[in-house]
């Protein structure tokens, strides 16, 4: 933080750690300094940098500058070149590379095909057409978004936790093999459908303004950020027992959703609304939508409340929901077995029928 226009540290030969960010540096020369492990030179006004000789290097920030092309040390861990002119970066020699920050640059081509110990990938804001990360298994963050991606392959980053692929015209995306998923937004594709049921762990998930129809959340127990707005939602399935949980949810934009599934639907109705900006004007929440003929429900341990539709064959798992989807006079029959529940009839005038008739409330 000073106003160096020149630095000459040629006679420096032992030097291993450099520090000269936001300085007005037009030029550096490390080629002496063939000891240096750490370089920092950030917020100036580079042009060029040559690190060739430097084969000791391990941290590299040359962020914030006018480069056009990078040539780096393939003892690297850490390299940071965000905000450049950058139109083309090779790591594929770097084998022992961790993190990777080259958002913000004009890249149309990125190898890291060789980054076998990459964690972390920064590459957003770039021109790219295509990423391949299936050689980097350690990934557990990767920040994609606003790029010309129109597909993208994560299978093989099983580790991934943080992800976001915002603003590409992405139109199929799978994210089933990756469980340890806590963190994902896909928001502003091209995206028909998408499977998240394999997601356990996922807390905070965007996929608005993209072409889904229908969206089931219901195996998501960690979920406490939902936005699906701007859609072509018809069905959305939240039957994950954590309505209370929600601190944003936001599903607007959907004009032929007219109810969503919930197992507290009372909850929903009291707490999501369209005033709140949650929902469009008129959506409805039940535990089960669309099964307003139904007069008989049927609950059993064998059953999921996440999936099932109340009838014989496909039971509720708990009498709660049952009651809930119930109306005036229909009846839920509960198969054998131990219930832990507290139940709320709300008013309604139910037959609750255990496994013969004398079990009846």
């Amino acid at each position: 933080h000073n106003s160096l226009t020149s630095l000459d540290v040629s006679a420096n030969t032992a030097l291993t750690n450099l520090a000269c960010s936001h300085n007005s540096l037009t030029s550096l020369d490390v080629s002496a300094n063939t000891a240096l492990t750490n370089l920092v030179c950030p917020n100036n006004q580079l042009t060029s940098l040559d690190v060739s000789a430097n084969t000791a290097l391990t941290n590299l920030d040359c962020g914030a500058n006018q480069l056009t092309s990078l040539d780096v040390s393939s003892a690297l861990t850490s390299l940071y070149c965000s905000q450049n002119q950058l139109t083309s970066l090779d790591v594929s020699a770097n084998t022992a590379l961790e993190v990777l920050h080259c958002y913000n640059n004009q890249l149309t081509a990125l190898d890291v095909s060789g980054a076998i110990a990459l964690e972390n990938l920064h590459c957003y804001d770039n021109q790219l057409t295509a990423l391949d990360v299936s050689a980097n298994t350690a990934l557990i963050g990767l920040m994609c978004q606003d790029n010309q991606l129109t597909s993208l392959d994560v299978s093989s980053n099983i580790a991934l936790s943080s992800f976001e692929c915002t603003s590409n015209q992405i139109t199929a995306l799978d994210v089933s093999n990756n469980i340890e998923l806590s963190w994902f937004k896909c928001g502003l594709n091209q995206l028909t459908s998408l499977d998240v049921s394999s997601n356990p762990n996922l807390n905070f998930f965007v996929c608005s303004h993209n072409q889904l129809t229908s969206l089931d959340v219901s195996s998501n127990t960690a979920l406490t950020n939902l936005h699906c707005s701007s859609n072509q939602l018809i069905y959305l399935n939240m039957r994950n027992g954590i309505t209370d949980q929600l601190t944003e949810f936001n599903v607007t934009g959907n004009s032929s959703l007219t109810c969503i599934e919930t197992l507290d639907p009372d909850y929903a109705t009291a707490n999501w609304t369209s005033a709140n900006e949650n929902i469009d004007a008129g959506v409805t929440y039940n535990v089960i939508c669309g099964a307003e003929d139904q007069t008989e429900w049927y609950v059993a341990t064998t059953g999921s409340d996440a999936s099932g539709d109340g009838t014989q064959e496909n039971p509720l798992a708990s009498i709660q929901p049952g009651i809930s989807v119930a109306t005036e006079g229909d009846v839920v029959y509960v198969a054998p077995g131990t219930y832990y529940e507290r139940l709320t009839f709300g008013g309604k005038n139910l037959q609750l029928i255990g496994d013969d008739s004398s079990n009846t409330i």
